[in-house]
């Protein structure tokens, strides 16, 4: 069984200030999606809102949905930290998905269907 990183991303916000910016959420979004893209493609399918304990708490409207959704859960779990206001938690997040936009993309070349045609000939007769 594939298991998540849960090391890098608390490495990362031990680092960072109480009061988390928009950078600082970038940043732990870029780390979780690196892992959970590895995970995925161990697994052969998305783990998006099953990747971790944190994904209960995630909003895929938001920009950083993974980074706020582990805020949320560390929050929980007594850690002195909060999310800036000026970040608007919960703003829109445009229409690509996070869970589409790993850290590490994959160029996938989509070759056209070719189609084929089956006829059958019938032999006129003339009379």
């Amino acid at each position: 069984m594939v298991k998540w990183d849960s090391n890098a991303p608390l490495e990362l916000l031990k680092e960072m200030p109480a009061q988390l910016s928009k950078d600082n959420l970038q940043k732990i979004q870029l780390v979780i999606d690196k892992d959970k893209y590895i995970c995925s493609s161990e697994l052969q399918r998305d783990l998006c809102g099953e990747y971790a304990p944190f994904c209960e708490f995630c909003d895929k409207n938001i920009t950083y949905p993974c980074a706020v959704a582990y805020v949320k859960m560390k929050q929980i779990d007594g850690m002195n930290i909060e999310i800036a206001a000026e970040n608007a938690e919960n703003e829109v997040q445009p229409e690509a998905d996070s869970c589409e936009t790993a850290a590490e993309e994959e160029v996938v070349e989509v070759q056209p269907k070719k189609r084929i045609r089956i006829a059958i000939a019938k032999k006129r007769v003339n009379n």
